[in-house]
C-alpha cells in the first residue's frame, strides 16, 4: 500500500502552522520601524491617465496602499546615478525583502484579487520615501517590480524585485 502524502491546497495552505505565525511575525517587524531602524515608508502606487492609455493626458493618484510593516529595503548600492542631458538620473534596482506573508502575489503586483490585468488607463509603482527630520517635504522615489514577487514560508515573507524608474513623483505627491 502506496503511503499518503499532503495534497497542497488552498486550505491546506491557509490552515499551516507558519501561515499562523505571520501576525505575530508582522508584529516582530514592526519593533524595527518603532526603533527607527526602518525609517522609510514603501507604498504600492495607482495612479490613472486622462487620456485613457497610459502616459497621455494628466495622470491622477487614485489609490495609495502602504506596505506594513515596513519591509526591509535591500542595499541602495544597487542603485547608481547618471549623468544626463537633463540632469541625474537614477538606475539599478533593489530588492524588498520581509514583506508580510499575509499579502498575495497579486496585491504586490498591483492588481485586484482576481489578479487581473492593470488597466490600460493606469500605472502601478512602488514608491520609497524616507521622510525628513526637518517635516519638510521628502523625495519619493519610483520603482517598477521587475520580476514575479517571491514568498519565502521560512521567514513568513515575500521578496520582491524593483527596477528604479526614471521619473519619481514630485515632493508634494503629484505624479509626472
Amino acid at each position: 500500500m502506496a503511503p499518503k502524502f499532503t495534497q497542497v491546497t488552498s486550505r491546506q495552505v491557509k490552515n499551516t502552522l507558519v501561515r499562523r505565525f505571520i501576525p505575530l511575525a508582522d508584529q516582530l517587524r514592526d519593533l524595527l520601524t518603532k526603533f527607527g531602524l526602518r525609517t522609510y515608508s514603501v507604498k504600492v502606487v495607482r495612479i490613472q491617465w486622462s487620456g485613457g492609455e497610459r502616459g497621455v493626458g494628466t495622470p491622477v493618484v487614485v489609490k495609495e496602499t502602504l506596505i506594513e510593516p515596513t519591509p526591509k529595503i535591500g542595499d541602495f548600492a544597487g542603485i547608481a546615478e547618471l549623468v544626463q542631458s537633463v540632469g541625474l538620473d537614477e538606475v539599478g534596482s533593489i530588492e524588498l525583502t520581509r514583506v508580510s506573508g499575509r499579502y498575495t502575489e497579486e496585491e504586490l503586483r498591483g492588481q485586484n484579487y482576481f489578479g487581473e490585468q492593470i488597466p490600460f488607463d493606469e500605472e502601478v509603482f512602488y514608491e520609497i520615501e524616507f521622510p525628513r527630520p526637518d517635516d519638510g517635504p521628502s523625495l519619493k522615489r519610483r520603482f517598477f517590480i521587475r520580476s514575479a514577487p517571491q514568498y519565502k514560508p521560512g521567514s513568513l515573507a515575500w521578496s520582491v524585485r524593483l527596477e528604479k524608474a526614471h521619473e519619481d513623483r514630485t515632493r508634494q505627491g503629484d505624479p509626472e
